[in-house]
């Protein structure tokens, strides 16, 4: 397996940047869809036809939602993948993701466009959101190899150093991102198919465990993958801040996926609880994004390899 010399510590701050650009995208993009101002610009690039959107609240915030995605985290991860090309380009685990990151940038926008244009068809959006997170995940790979160095195979990884559940982790963990990916894109269908406000009590809906009607099921159908998924997730997790040998990094990130999994479920009952209040389902979205970047975080450092294994890659280091 062919070694990355160590990423320079600027090309490192391109990479923290990127990965905190796209997750506040990722938060703005929620608050444009909750508070309904996915057509606050009716057209597309321009709002209104003109390059200043008019002063009002739904334009302002569609707006800004472009504006960030144009000059700050377009710039950003174009700037992190021509670094990447200039001074690493012999390092696949650094030069694929950035490079995949573009094409996912570019993707995003004119996926972004068609939603606009279209005028937010449910699946559309929701495909949106889909590429979005799967742009952060791609960023948060690159960020944790430009610090820790190639992702290894499952059976060469540190954490696979032992037997029995420690050996599992990472498989685990692998697993344990693509069900907070799979729980976002149900969230996402809920409010793609106006099921949002279908159940207005929790946990049950309208009292009861069998819902009515289809935007009811849809709706419980979200709960229910939270439930069954979450204690997955959950116990993943729970190996990740118990096992004294992980590395403090591992069991820092699982103890905080943890509870912010506990504080996203939270919001999501207090959502219900208080009306479908815009600000708690801003909250739910937000920390939604947050646990998807943790977990995919964690995903991506479990199966890093030691640069203690790698004496190489060790002195590159200590000259650098």
């Amino acid at each position: 397996m062919a070694l990355t010399t160590p990423a320079r510590p600027w090309f490192k701050t391109l990479c923290w940047l990127s990965v905190l650009s796209v997750g506040a995208l990722v938060v703005l993009g929620g608050i444009v869809r909750v508070t309904g101002s996915g057509l606050g610009c009716p057209d597309w690039p321009l709002c209104h036809g003109r390059l200043i959107p008019p002063l009002e609240f739904q334009a302002v915030i569609e707006y800004s939602h472009r504006l960030v995605a144009s000059a700050v985290v377009g710039p950003l991860i174009l700037a992190t993948c021509i670094g990447a090309w200039i001074t690493q380009r012999q390092d696949r685990w650094i030069v694929v993701p950035a490079t995949v990151a573009v094409v996912l940038l570019i993707g995003q926008a004119l996926l972004g466009g068609v939603t606009v244009l279209t005028e937010l068809p449910g699946g559309i959006v929701a495909a949106h959101l889909a590429l979005a997170q799967a742009l952060l995940a791609t960023l948060i790979v690159l960020l944790v190899v430009a610090h820790r160095g190639p992702l290894s195979r499952i059976r060469t990884t540190v954490e696979n150093s032992g037997n029995g559940r420690s050996g599992k982790f990472p498989v685990l963990m692998l697993a344990a991102a693509a069900a907070v990916y799979g729980l976002i894109l149900t969230g996402s269908y809920v409010t793609a198919a106006g099921a949002t406000a279908a159940c207005t009590s929790w946990p049950l809906c309208q009292g009861g465990l069998f819902p009515q009607s289809t935007l009811q099921a849809i709706h419980m159908g979200h709960r229910l993958a939270t439930l069954v998924l979450g204690l997955f997730v959950l116990y993943s997790l729970h190996l990740g801040f118990r096992g004294k040998d992980r590395p403090r990094g591992v069991r820092f990130l699982a103890m905080a996926a943890s509870i912010i999994f506990a504080l996203q479920v939270t919001a999501g009952a207090a959502t219900v609880w208080l009306d479908f209040a815009v600000g708690l389902r801003a909250l739910h979205l937000s920390l939604a994004t947050a646990l998807w970047g943790f977990v995919a975080g964690l995903a991506a450092l479990t199966h890093t390899t030691s640069r203690s294994q790698h004496p190489e890659l060790s002195r590159k280091l200590a000259n650098d």
